[in-house]
């Protein structure tokens, strides 16, 4: 079954068999050409069956369109622009300063797959500016900035949401609660960060309540795929254990009561991809308190739609926690500027404009 009304959803699997172990140095390169030869091959079956797209979107970041032009020669090309890997302390290694040779290599190895999906694009898009300014400057000047948008009708402030626990206990709106998100509890979002600015809270506040959500795995970087680093974190914790409520992950309409009763919502990134969920903390009017880095910034202002703290400083971030959770005049204005922020900016209705725009022009040139 389809996922959107009026969408078909064709899979496509490993239709070539892997040959290298996966720790081989090249396994992630020939994975690449793995992957875009099974959907060139799931492709030409589609048009053997008459089927002749207009269009075709594809993400650059696992180089899945690499070769479909070579099946449909008559389409046109979009082509996502998500992310392009840089050796460099504002980038890939924010967190581990100056690695090995070998580790930067196996870096620049992850852009081959952008670099093969990009040769034939006919458009070029990212949704951020900073994610555009990530990819080198002759690539750069194509790309248009076409936001994926947010769905502001659906994430907007509700002032009667309530949130349930599993455990029955309902947090409201006006109750001292903290919120964080993330996938996991990835360095990459600052979990480390977060929890210790957490245990600095606590100590202060007898009355903050926390709500995280998301699971114990780590999805980038180093210990992908283990749980190890949320082991170690709450290994050297202090958080007070019963007013920190882990919901693992959540169904969307829980979720978004959880920003609904957030006082106070924490979002740390390190140089990269800026989460959806930071956005539709925004759009629901969370007082957000973000990291001070690149992608955060390109959103939030401190102190005018946001507050921004130091992501290597637990105590700096749990300083504006605690603003944030003070309230007042000041804070309220920020909530409505960080949901106005949204409507102008990055709205689904404006996103979807912004689309079609590019692909009028493309199609009339």
């Amino acid at each position: 079954m389809s996922p959107v009304e009026g969408v078909r959803m064709h899979e496509y699997g490993q239709e070539i068999e892997a040959d290298r172990p996966e720790d081989h140095v090249l396994y992630d390169t020939e994975n690449f050409i793995r992957e875009a030869a099974s959907i060139a091959i799931r492709a030409q079956q589609l048009k053997e069956q008459g089927w002749q797209p207009d269009l075709v979107y594809s993400h650059t970041g696992w180089g899945t369109g690499a070769f479909l032009h070579d099946i449909f020669p008559d389409a046109r090309f979009i082509k996502y622009c998500e992310w392009f890997h840089n050796n460099s302390p504002a980038s890939n290694e924010f967190l581990h300063r100056d690695p090995p040779f070998e580790s930067r290599i196996m870096t620049s190895l992850m852009n081959m797959p952008v670099l093969a999906d990009l040769v034939r694009a006919d458009l070029m898009i990212a949704p951020t500016e900073w994610q555009r300014q990530q990819f080198p400057p002759h690539i750069r000047r194509g790309i248009e900035i076409a936001p994926d948008g947010i769905d502001t009708d659906l994430f907007k402030p509700a002032p009667d949401a309530s949130f349930r626990l599993a455990g029955g206990r309902i947090f409201s709106v006006g109750d001292r609660v903290v919120t964080y998100v993330a996938r996991g509890a990835d360095p990459f979002r600052g979990f480390r960060q977060f929890i210790e600015a957490l245990t600095i809270l606590q100590a202060r506040d007898p009355h903050v309540e926390a709500i995280v959500v998301g699971d114990k795995s780590v999805y980038y970087g180093r210990g992908v795929g283990t749980e190890d680093h949320f082991g170690e974190v709450m290994a050297a914790s202090g958080i007070d254990a019963a007013r920190t409520h882990f919901t693992g992950t959540l169904p969307y309409a829980d979720y978004r009561r959880v920003l609904q009763v957030s006082a106070a919502h924490v979002y740390l990134t390190v140089p990269f991809v800026l989460s959806w969920s930071a956005l539709e903390a925004l759009s629901t009017g969370c007082a957000v308190v973000g990291s001070d880095t690149a992608p955060v910034r390109e959103f939030v202002t401190h102190a005018e739609n946001g507050l921004l703290a130091d992501f290597f400083s637990p105590e700096k971030i749990a300083d504006q926690i605690e603003a944030a959770l003070a309230g007042g005049t000041k804070i309220e204005m920020i909530r409505r500027n960080a949901r106005q922020t949204i409507l102008d900016r990055w709205s689904a209705v404006g996103a979807i404009a912004r689309h079609e725009a590019l692909v009028s022009n493309l199609i009339v040139s």
